[in-house]
């Protein structure tokens, strides 16, 4: 009986040991605060525009919308602009460019030609 029980434990031990070392070496392989390509701004029921796609190049992005999107805010806060900041400019052809800085954290939102404002959005400028 006694060395079925330390069997079984150094089987339990060596088993929790490889599921531990197996989890750092996954963890330590997946890219380190990669951002998905995929952009999401949550919108209320009453918002009738969308952002459809963020693309950086060199050190411009360009923001794709959907709908009525009238205008649009980029900021390196988080901050939600005002209704009347001076940070709306506006989208025209569901397209708009901004020059960002490379290296920073960006908020976007985005406002409908009803004057709802969406919920921030953020992009890293890092170049991948």
């Amino acid at each position: 009986m006694k060395g079925n029980k330390q069997t079984s434990f150094i089987m339990v031990a060596g088993i929790s040991v490889l599921g531990v070392f197996t989890f750092v070496v996954a963890y330590n392989m997946l890219p380190a605060n990669r951002q998905s390509n995929s952009y999401y701004v949550k919108v209320g029921e009453t918002m009738s525009a969308k952002v459809e796609a963020l693309n950086i190049t060199g050190d411009t992005l360009t923001i794709t919308t959907l709908g009525d999107a009238s205008e649009f805010c980029v900021k390196s806060t988080r901050t939600t602009p005002e209704y009347n900041s001076i940070c709306w400019k506006k989208i025209s052809n569901n397209e708009a460019n901004i020059k960002i800085y490379e290296y920073k954290q960006y908020y976007i939102w985005i406002k409908d030609v009803s004057g709802n404002i969406s919920s921030p959005m953020s992009i890293d400028a890092n170049k991948q």
